[in-house]
């Protein structure tokens, strides 16, 4: 527990770095941030489902059900133009997947990081639009099966420490932002993403509750769909 507690320590460390060396190396180049420099808080739900790449047999694979979970988090968004904006944040991202007869949920510290094309469509109101990447680290996870709770799920892949999930996950997002300006210091926006796990986030495992030892790696990736708002405050206003 304690060595999860340092690397989850040492990633906002990380972040707080990246943050603080972007606005250093946007000061000594002489660019003007007039036009885009905000922060704020996102909050959004989620709607995550895994994609088993392992699993070969269509008949086998399962039937997965809508299951919300909860997004939040620090936001900051910068450019030099207000047509391309870039945004990076540290969020909490619930993800997992459920079945007629199991629900996994994994609990992920995340740092995303997206660049967006941004146009006007009417007056104060604009569309972002962009992609980019995510990197999370699952810092809790459980399993619920036939009213039976593992609530350690979650591995390092360490030989003294290999359950059914990796910690490490990373993917693709795609994003989409209707973007309403209050006034010039406030600003809200509504929108919708679509996190695509390019990594392995199963690992694994071996079975021995049927008094034989059964190895399973299911190739899990996460797929999240995701519904947000933002609230953000113009620095320079």
């Amino acid at each position: 527990m304690m060595k999860k507690q340092l690397q989850i320590t040492l990633l906002f460390l990380a972040i707080s770095n990246i943050v603080f060396a972007q606005d250093d190396a946007l000061n000594q180049s002489g660019i003007d941030r007039g036009k885009i420099a905000r922060v704020g808080l996102q909050i959004g739900l989620n709607s995550p489902s895994m994609e088993f790449t392992k699993i070969n047999d269509p008949s086998i694979y399962p039937e997965l059900g809508f299951m919300p979970r909860l997004n939040a988090g620090i936001y900051s968004e910068g450019g030099a133009t207000e047509n391309f904006v870039f945004h990076i944040g540290l969020f909490y991202s619930g993800a997992g997947y459920q079945t007629s007869d199991v629900t996994t949920t994994l609990d992920y510290v995340q740092i995303p990081l997206i660049f967006n094309f941004r146009t006007d469509l009417f007056n104060k109101a604009y569309l972002q639009l962009g992609g980019g990447f995510y990197g999370g680290y699952a810092f809790s996870g459980k399993s619920i099966t036939d009213s039976e709770i593992d609530r350690d799920i979650i591995s390092t892949r360490e030989a003294d420490d290999v359950n059914e999930f990796y910690v490490l996950d990373i993917g693709l997002i795609l994003k989409a932002d209707f973007e309403y300006n209050i006034n010039e210091k406030r600003i809200i926006k509504v929108g919708a993403s679509y996190n695509f796990g390019v990594l392995n986030a199963s690992n694994e495992f071996t079975d021995n509750s049927a008094n034989q030892d059964i190895t399973y790696d299911f190739g899990a990736k996460n797929r999240i769909f995701s519904f947000n708002l933002t609230y953000l405050i113009n620095l320079n206003k």
